[in-house]
């Protein structure tokens, strides 16, 4: 598939090298080519840049990758029109760092960073998932103590469907669906738990995990 990342970040770079290694062509989009010369030269032939625009008009999945706070003008640069049909897999959190070095959440459960990316895109098809862990995590699950797992939702069950093949890929092995786009709200909370513990630890390489009878 041509997969478009908007945003050049850590997140981005992560998530397009697993896709080059999985087949797919990928194109990120970014303000300053520059920074990702070291990218384009690990990612291969299978990899490319350009604008927001660029990335979003080339791929047939578009995946979201901002800090929060530039995410809807990330999506206006890059032109609502080329994400519509399109399933477009929301990473993004909603974090206000204006409190000091750990950050707040900046959403509410009627009012999720999902829900409103959905809103700027209502003809796109939005999966909220791989934002509870680490950007090396998302492609590489596996840990010393076992598999973690991935938590998604969104309101169109094909798209998850897309979301569900991209993760096998990387090695997941238990994706769970918690509902439609309105619960992205309790995986931005998990977040949340997640950065307390790492603040906590000095750890950043810790998932999560679901044990059900």
């Amino acid at each position: 598939m041509k997969i478009g990342v908007i945003g050049s970040g850590i997140v981005g770079q992560q998530l397009g090298l697993g896709l080059t290694r999985l087949g797919h062509e990928v194109k990120i989009g970014t303000r300053d080519v520059s920074k990702l010369k070291d990218w384009s030269k690990q990612a291969g032939k299978k990899s490319s840049v350009g604008s927001n625009k660029d990335a979003a008009s080339f791929g047939e999945v578009i995946f979201l990758c901002t800090a929060w706070a530039g995410t809807e003008n990330a999506i206006n640069l890059a032109g609502k029109t080329n994400f519509a049909g399109k399933v477009v897999i929301d990473v993004t959190n909603p974090l206000d760092f204006s409190h000091g070095s750990t950050p707040r959440i900046a959403s509410t459960p009627e009012n999720s960073a999902g829900t409103q990316v959905q809103k700027w895109l209502p003809d796109s098809k939005v999966v909220k998932a791989f934002n509870i862990i680490n950007a090396y995590t998302m492609i590489q699950p596996k840990r010393e103590e076992g598999m973690p797992d991935l938590f998604i939702c969104g309101n169109d069950k094909n798209a998850k469907k897309v979301v569900t093949e991209f993760a096998k890929g990387w090695g997941w092995d238990s994706i769970i669906d918690i509902g439609d786009i309105s619960k992205a709200y309790w995986l931005e909370a998990l977040t949340m738990l997640w950065i307390e513990y790492g603040f906590q630890n000095n750890c950043r390489t810790h998932a999560f995990k679901l044990l059900k009878k």
